[in-house]
């Protein structure tokens, strides 16, 4: 493995800027290579620095890879300072100058936050005046965004040598590699099995011990794999583990994508040296899981059998919230990510939009029960005659408004005793009803880490021809017709109807229509209604409102849109 990556770190990381007026000096003497015991004194110039790397220019030509031993002494700061550190050559290029000067980048050695270059450092910036001071502050800011037109030339360089070695390292010198730039004790590589549904440790740097799988849903791992997000954790109370008596103080987890931007694994990081993960080490992990994922870019799940089918990309699940808009196609994402995931989620929306359907989606085929809370004898049959329910299973709760007050205490005491996950389906505004006293507030809270709010399906214009070309679709297969389209009066009426009755009403629509139509037709006839005309944005409001909004939020709605109109 080369040094791409560090001299990348190198390149990204801010440092202090000295300027001749600093009265900085070095003496550099090399340590090792050809030019051995070469001390360099009167020829070198410090460029920039901070506690674990510093650049400075000289006419000598020095090797990549040389150590050497860098004495640092000053004459105008607050305090005479005389300190020495060791280092090794990581970087040079030679400066398009008539002297021939070189900039090379040195990595400080055996640096921590209590070397004395730390209170150097603080004693340089305490000096500064108003103006550096601010201008410092500025260039600290921007550092990240600001490029130049040599930077980015050097950026094009560095990420050239970079590509070349990652594909040609291996994923084992790539993870030493991977821990050394961000000062971690450990880093494995975990990839899903799909015949075990098991997060296998496939990898890990050479200093760790192997250990045993994990499961794909639970943990640091689990929320990882099944959200493919970035999941940073300090633990308040460290974690001992069986396999090798590790002690686990913080992590960091990275989803590893395949081609088709699946999830297939994690890159987990852990025990952040003398510190916690940062901001900045997690935008190096998660280019450093880009290049891990590499070599897994092929890897695509085959089987629709296991727990984890949601991989496969022959699965078409583009049915879970019907739609090709972009933020039907956000709302897809979210419901997929709280299938996978262990958190109780509450489905709101009116009549006709499917909540049941959406409800044993979520369920992610797990062994599930229903109990619908309109009927008494449901609930009583759950909390009596039902034995305790386990974390792999699933309980969906329908009409969870229905319940009055004392069976809503009831449902929460027994819910303290359960580990399954809970799925519950609304049509009224459950924040509006606790903030009025009428919804127990704890049960709402345990039982609404998530909220999935199904829109009317009225205001989601954009999908409803989409959405009636599905259920044609489907009655053309049952029939086996020839597809069928929708004559333009149809059209224009499944656009302009405000649909009370939602996607429920839709679909009866148009099993209606092939009930009732000559099968050799080819347009679709519905039996349109009259168009309801508004006589007022009010009157508007009231009939195209979402109805499992609470109407005091309608109104306002209503005031909101008149004093709107007014001021116009």
């Amino acid at each position: 493995m080369g040094n791409g990556l560090t001299n990348f770190k190198f390149y990204r990381s801010f440092r202090v800027r000295s300027g001749e007026s600093d009265k900085i000096f070095l003496r550099i003497s090399l340590l090792n290579g050809n030019k051995k015991g070469t001390t360099l004194s009167t020829d070198t110039r410090l460029v920039d620095f901070n506690l674990f790397s510093l650049s400075f220019k000289s006419s000598v030509h020095i090797a990549i890879g040389t150590k050497i031993k860098v004495e640092v002494f000053t004459k105008k700061i607050f305090n005479k300072w005389d300190l020495e550190v060791d280092g090794v050559i990581i970087r040079s290029f030679q400066e398009n100058t008539p002297n021939k000067s070189y900039n090379y980048g040195v990595e400080l050695l055996n640096q921590s936050e209590e070397s004395e270059l730390k209170y150097f450092i603080t004693d340089y910036i305490a000096g500064f005046s108003g103006k550096k001071l601010k201008d410092f502050l500025i260039k600290s800011s921007l550092s990240v965004r600001e490029i130049n037109v040599d930077d980015g030339v050097e950026l094009f360089g560095l990420l050239n040598v970079l590509y070349r070695e990652f594909s040609a390292a291996e994923i084992i010198n790539l993870l030493d590699e991977c821990a050394h730039l961000l000062h971690c004790e450990e880093v494995r590589v975990w990839k899903i099995n799909i015949e075990k549904d098991k997060l296998e440790n496939i990898y890990h740097n050479s200093h760790c011990t192997h250990i045993k799988d994990n499961s794909f849903n639970k943990g640091e791992l689990g929320k990882c794999f099944t959200t493919s997000r970035c999941i940073n954790t300090f633990l308040k109370e460290p974690k001992e583990r069986d396999e090798d008596k590790f002690t686990l103080k913080n992590t960091l987890c990275l989803p590893l994508l395949n081609k088709e931007r699946k999830c297939i694994g994690v890159l987990q990081f852990n025990n952040k040296k003398g510190d916690h993960f940062s901001i900045a080490d997690e935008n190096m992990g998660q280019f450093l899981s880009l290049v891990i994922a590499k070599q897994f870019l092929n890897y695509i799940v085959k089987s629709k059998s296991t727990s984890i089918a949601h991989l496969n990309p022959e699965l078409k699940d583009s049915f879970i919230y019907f739609g090709s808009t972009q933020k039907s196609s956000a709302i897809r994402t979210t419901l997929k990510k709280l299938k996978y995931g262990k958190t109780n989620v509450n489905i709101i929306g009116e009549k006709g939009l499917g909540k049941e359907f959406f409800a044993k989606y979520l369920s992610n085929n797990s062994e599930k029960d229903i109990f619908n809370c309109k009927d008494p004898s449901h609930l009583k049959r759950m909390i009596t005659d039902s034995p305790h329910f386990s974390c792999d299973q699933t309980l969906i709760l329908k009409n969870i408004d229905f319940l009055n007050t004392s069976e809503q205490g009831e449902l929460f005491n027994w819910i303290q005793f359960q580990d399954c996950k809970f799925i519950t389906t609304s049509c009224k505004d459950l924040i509006y009803e606790v903030e009025k006293g009428f919804f127990h507030k704890a049960l709402f809270k345990k039982l609404t880490q998530s909220r999935f709010h199904l829109t009317p399906l009225r205001n989601r214009r954009d999908d409803i021809l989409t959405i009636a070309n599905y259920f044609i679709k489907i009655e053309c297969e049952k029939r086996a017709l020839p597809r069928r389209e929708l004559s333009p009066e149809s059209m224009q009426f499944i656009i302009t109807h405000y649909w009370p009755g939602n996607i429920t009403e839709l679909e009866k629509l148009i099993k209606k229509s092939f009930m009732v139509s000559n099968n050799t037709s080819a347009t679709i006839e519905l039996e349109t209604k009259e168009l309801h005309g508004f006589k007022s944005i009010e009157e508007k409001l009231i009939f195209t409102a979402d109805t499992s909004i609470h109407p005091d939020k309608i109104i306002e709605m209503i005031n909101a849109s008149i004093t709107k109109k007014k001021a116009s």
